[in-house]
């Protein structure tokens, strides 16, 4: 996987977040109605902070904006400035319309919490404020409390009813929202005196009045001696069956990192547009979109619009033997491909896949046609090593081969193979791995191919590595089901019957992480996508409803999206990253069409596209399918 790129409760699991970018504080005398209510006083967790509560809110969901987990001015890590949204956020006051002010705030880091304090000693007001939508000098971007999720239908729309607020101490507390423009849409006041217990103070409003919010603030005005460990917007989700929702979480996390303008979806959702783009979660993003559409959850014209404007922008893309760069940038009006990521083999094949399904699933014969010559110009036979096999790809330099090939086994390889068969009609006959062990039994080598293929779910061998992959995928999603009640018997995921080694970002947000069942020592880092993408496996695929079922008590499936990764301890990474996000929607798909039985509209595609249903026979020659 070509470097794949999260939040709950506070007292959940833990994560990592922070700060990238300073906005102004702008004063304003529009004011709204607000209803506040004092919830119950906390004890301590320890003397860092609140103790640890429930996903929920008075049946309401709760999605955490921020959590202060480290401190925002610990540049060490990348997201010292990064909020549980996908956007950025930082220091305020002291005073009108200054940029914040170290001096006024602090961090600490109790056992189980971390929070920021004001100095009262510092004259002046002090505080917070968070962008709710993109990053906060992104003027076109902003927060619809009425809808709050990106191009879904009104009938699938959560609502942000409210929020919570965690604080101890003395002194006046002030809330406010505000527009893109500054101004003062909502505002609340409390004044606080628990001293050194924590109280969660609830608010509620009006969302038909909040349709275009950019900043969430809290400031502690003069003379306040106040810490807060968390805010958190109580959100109304819409009444749908618990697998429907998965799906919808999932594409509404991977719609955050999708520019409608620009056509493509960042590697991350809180990078600037243009960036660090992803031509692979462009492509995947739009298969999920035509699934979207299929269950009803966007108009078909969107579903379209994307598809095509995704497709016009890629093949306009430099190529290099006719593969297409992993990461572009924005340079002025072009896109280029972005130093030091080079183009892939694999990259390339997920694209396709993608994209001919989509366009296949639309009925988009233009777009299907392009597509069909994009493929044909790949050239293979300047992409293989000397014995023959496929090479992982080139340098950015469009030139320099990469050192790695494709020879072990499972889906990676095979989506390699599949769009070889596709370019030249005919895999060559190397000797490949057939094993049928995934290296170190990393999750999403296992399922990768079945995002795209039904094929690889029948139980027969084929032709290509001799491999039972249904019975070699169950197998390894028996190991890892296993793997920490095993390892780590006292454990919370072990406890919990959590699993998911795989690939993706660490929990402390510092790169990127690949771990199996077979990798060296003891793993504890999950990477949940894979319960997701190995959940059509179960023979009761109700199973995995009960694991998914399980991470959202435990705050990992919060409104915005699966976390992307969390420790034995329950310690997350609540990133939106693209990638992960895109096999997570996908896999979210293939689940409800095996949960309710409704047609797998992906899976019915193949079929009708000839070039993939060519490409498969590869595996699996007519004469042995079932």
């Amino acid at each position: 996987m070509d470097e794949p790129s999260g939040t709950p409760d506070p007292g959940a699991p833990r994560g990592r977040l922070g700060r990238d970018g300073i906005a102004r504080s702008v004063r304003s005398e529009l004011i709204a109605r607000v209803r506040r209510v004092r919830g119950p006083s906390e004890p301590f967790a320890d003397s860092g902070g609140p103790q640890d509560v429930d996903g929920s809110v008075g049946g309401l969901t709760v999605q955490p904006v921020q959590e202060y987990f480290i401190s925002f001015e610990d540049v060490s890590t990348p997201f010292h400035s990064r909020t549980h949204i996908g956007t950025d956020y930082g220091p305020l006051g002291i005073g009108e319309d200054t940029s914040g002010d170290f001096l006024a705030l602090s961090w600490a880091q109790g056992k189980t919490a971390g929070h920021i304090c004001v100095d009262p000693a510092i004259g002046g007001n002090a505080g917070m404020w968070h962008s709710l939508s993109g990053l906060a000098d992104d003027h076109d971007r902003y927060l619809d409390f009425a809808k709050c999720y990106p191009y879904v239908r009104d009938e699938f729309q959560p609502r942000c009813v409210g929020m919570t607020i965690a604080a101890q101490g003395i002194g006046s507390l002030k809330l406010e929202l505000k527009s893109l423009e500054g101004g003062v849409l909502w505002w609340a006041t409390e004044d606080i005196s628990t001293g050194d217990q924590w109280t969660r103070l609830r608010f509620s409003w009006s969302p038909a009045d909040l349709r275009r919010v950019k900043l969430l603030t809290w400031v502690a005005e003069p003379r306040a001696r106040l810490c807060v460990s968390s805010l958190r917007l109580l959100i109304e989700m819409p009444e749908i069956p618990f697998e429907q929702k998965i799906f919808l979480v999932s594409y509404a996390k991977l719609a955050r990192s999708h520019s409608l303008a620009g056509g493509l979806v960042s590697d991350r959702a809180d990078r600037r547009v243009g960036e660090l783009d992803s031509i692979v979660a462009s492509g995947l993003f739009c298969l999920a979109t035509c699934a979207a559409y299929k269950m009803g959850m966007v108009k078909a014209a969107f579903a379209e619009q994307v598809l095509r404007k995704t497709f016009a922008v890629v093949s306009s893309l430099p190529k290099a033997r006719g593969l297409l760069p992993q990461y572009v940038k924005k340079r002025g009006a072009k896109y280029r491909t972005r130093e030091g990521t080079g183009y892939s083999t694999l990259g390339t094949s997920l694209y396709y896949h993608s994209m001919l399904l989509a366009a296949q699933m639309l009925w988009d014969g233009k777009t299907l046609s392009g597509l069909i010559r994009g493929v044909r110009r790949v050239e293979f036979d300047h992409l293989r090593d000397d014995e023959g096999y496929v090479i992982a790809g080139l340098k950015d330099d469009g030139r320099t081969p990469l050192a790695s090939t494709w020879r072990e086994w499972g889906g990676e390889t095979a989506l390699v193979l599949l769009l070889e068969q596709m370019v030249t009609g005919d895999i060559r006959r190397i000797d490949v791995d057939r094993s049928g062990i995934v290296r170190d039994g990393i999750g999403y080598i296992g399922e990768i191919q079945s995002l795209f293929y039904p094929d690889f779910s029948f139980d027969e061998v084929d032709v290509v590595t001799g491999v039972n992959w249904l019975d070699a995928r169950r197998a390894l999603l028996e190991e890892q089901k296993r793997y920490f009640a095993r390892h780590w018997p006292g454990s919370p995921a072990g406890a919990l019957g959590l699993y998911g080694l795989s690939a993706g970002d660490s929990p402390a947000g510092e790169g990127f992480v690949a771990n199996g069942t077979g990798s060296p020592g003891r793993p504890e880092v999950i990477h949940p996508h894979y319960a997701l993408m190995s959940g059509p496996l179960e023979r009761d695929p109700r199973a995995v409803c009960k694991v998914l079922r399980a991470m959202e008590s435990c705050g990992l499936i919060p409104p915005w999206g699966m976390v992307e990764s969390f420790t034995k301890d329950l310690e997350y990474l609540p990133m939106l990253g693209s990638l992960n996000a895109a096999f997570e929607c996908i896999s979210a798909y293939h689940l409800w069409a095996r949960v309710t039985g409704e047609s797998d509209q992906i899976y019915e595609a193949v079929d009708f596209c000839g070039l993939l249903r060519e490409a498969v026979k590869a595996f699996y020659p007519p004469n042995r399918r079932w």
